[in-house]
């Protein structure tokens, strides 16, 4: 009976020492584990930071300072500290004492600042001084994300300060292009006036010296009359394209009578020059366009013709599809052409090329407008040629479906 009653106690005392063993490591993973909860709660509470709408960096910064002490292993002898650009962001409590952790804040690779832990009372040594492991890697997970804001902060203000300047750029060029387009809606309006009563006078002066010596003069007058007038509408043309104020009548266009009718036309012209103007036609279905503002295309198109092809040669006009749903027309030279270096620049308002010949007049806008028109019908102009190899000008328009 003794004997069992020893073994009993034995077995209880036995019990009592692992239940005391299972007891501490219990507390022991709970205190881990609570450890780890305030570690969390504070990477939590910067990203909650983080994403507050209308917070401040430096709300920010202060923010994560408040958070730090709470999960340290002594919260109520923790102070913490950030430094960030010669500033610095504390805890009421900051003192710097002999008990220091710290970690480099890494803004876009390079060192920006430093997130600093101090205990205020010595504590006993574990793994760095009084810091546990799981504080270094915690200071360390703080600093980085403390650089990512940082950098993302920098970031939009990069972008908010090329925005401003942006917006100040687009305003100054508005009011540039404003003041510029108003000056020419000036400038035209000043010489529309005195050329309507020019244009008047030369043709009553044509019919009134009809059949005399004084014919010629007058009508050099009229066709002069003429020229400037429709300088100037081509001039308040590009100024409308520029604003986006002209606009397409657009209809169905018969390619190929357009334009016969327009080489008709323009014989005169080139007949002044000695130059043959010929076609070749393919048979094309109808194309969508406006008539009045294609006419405009062609009629500059071949006075360039005219006026850079050879002395006593000729110009060709060609159409032919391009695509299924579009028809292309060349207008051909066989002059002297346009150097490399000045091709790209072709299709720039009151650009003038340098070997242009004796007779070229104009503003130089003539290129620039038939650009505005072509794109405006949804097609596309392009130049193919070179020095001394004559040039050709080909745009496309829209088949009609």
């Amino acid at each position: 009976m003794t004997a069992r009653r020893q073994s009993l106690e034995t077995v209880s005392i036995s019990d009592m020492a692992n239940n005391a063993i299972a007891e501490a490591r219990l507390l022991e993973t709970t205190h881990d584990l609570l450890e780890r909860v305030k570690e969390l709660n504070c990477l939590y509470g910067i990203s909650r930071l983080r994403e507050k709408p209308g917070i401040s960096l430096d709300e920010i910064l202060q923010g994560i300072v408040e958070l730090i002490p709470p999960a340290w292993q002594y919260p109520q002898v923790t102070c913490a500290a950030v430094t960030f650009r010669k500033h610095i962001y504390k805890t009421n409590n900051f003192i710097e004492t002999d008990w220091r952790q710290a970690e480099d804040i890494r803004v876009n690779g390079r060192k920006g600042g430093t997130v600093e832990v101090y205990y205020l009372e010595k504590k006993p040594e574990v793994f760095e001084g009084p810091f546990l492991k799981e504080e270094r890697d915690l200071i360390f997970g703080i600093a980085e994300r403390v650089g990512h804001i940082i950098e993302s902060r920098i970031a939009e203000e990069n972008l908010l300060k090329m925005s401003a300047k942006e917006r100040r750029l687009i305003n100054k060029l508005q009011q540039e292009m404003q003041s510029k387009n108003d000056f020419t809606r000036m400038l035209i309006h000043e010489l529309k006036t005195p050329l309507t009563s020019l244009t008047a006078t030369s043709q009553l002066l044509l019919e009134e010296t009809k059949n005399t010596r004084l014919e010629k003069l007058a009508k050099f007058v009229l066709n002069g009359a003429n020229g400037l007038n429709s300088r100037i509408d081509e001039l308040n043309d590009v100024i409308r394209g520029e604003i986006g104020m002209l606009k397409l009548d657009a209809g169905k266009v018969n390619i190929n009578g357009f334009i016969t009718s327009i080489v008709d036309e323009t014989r005169a012209l080139a007949g002044q020059y000695g130059i043959l103007i010929e076609t070749e036609l393919e048979k094309l279905p109808q194309v969508n366009a406006d008539i009045t503002r294609l006419r405009q295309i062609m009629l500059n198109l071949i006075n360039n013709a005219c006026l850079y092809a050879a002395e006593g040669g000729k110009i060709t006009i060609r159409d032919s599809r391009w695509s299924n749903s579009a028809a292309v027309i060349e207008v051909q030279d066989y002059g002297r052409g346009i150097p490399q270096e000045e091709q790209r620049h072709l299709f720039k308002p009151l650009y003038m090329i340098h070997n242009q010949p004796e007779r070229r007049g104009g503003l130089g806008i003539g290129l620039a407008l038939c650009k505005m028109l072509v794109e405006l019908h949804r097609g596309k102009i392009w130049y193919e040629g070179g020095d001394g190899k004559g040039s050709s000008f080909f745009f496309t328009l829209p088949i009609v479906k």
